[in-house]
């Protein structure tokens, strides 16, 4: 099972939609980790019937998103945020914290436009970055396998 993850586009909805665009016939769920839900949105609305769950950002002001989930997906458990209700940018250990008390294999966040990747113990940990500048996440999923494939658009 595969999912594309992207976060911060800000307005740069080309990016995204080239991003879903490549991706739309490989992947089984797009998560969308905040600001730019004006940008989702024009999405969800050209194709409906893609699998997207979203939350809401810093920047995506008014949004009735919530600002973190929590997801099964391929028998795996997703926590996933924008980021900062957890202060990433101050460092990811209130956020890992969390995800570790939700029991989650998989903890998606943005926030910092910055790509990162790390395996801890149980927990497979990811920021795609800045879509607005290219980046975005890729996770398989196969069996109890989880590999973290950090993107960048052509």
């Amino acid at each position: 099972m595969r999912i594309t993850v992207m976060s911060d586009s800000h307005r740069n909805k080309r990016n995204l939609f080239d991003i879903v665009e490549t991706h739309m016939k490989d992947t089984d769920l797009f998560i969308f980790l905040g600001d730019g839900e004006d940008d989702i949105e024009d999405v969800t609305a050209l194709y409906p019937d893609l699998k997207i769950e979203i939350v809401a950002g810093n920047c995506d002001w008014y949004s009735a998103k919530p600002l973190y989930k929590e997801i099964n997906f391929a028998g795996k458990k997703i926590f996933f945020t924008h980021g900062h209700p957890f202060y990433v940018k101050h460092g990811y250990e209130a956020l890992i914290k969390e995800a570790e008390n939700r029991r989650a294999d998989i903890v998606l966040f943005g926030h910092t436009h910055t790509q990162y990747t790390e395996y801890r113990k149980e927990l497979a940990i990811m920021n795609p970055g800045s879509a607005a500048d290219g980046n975005y996440g890729m996770i398989d999923i196969v069996g109890d396998q989880i590999a973290l494939l950090p993107c960048h658009l052509k």
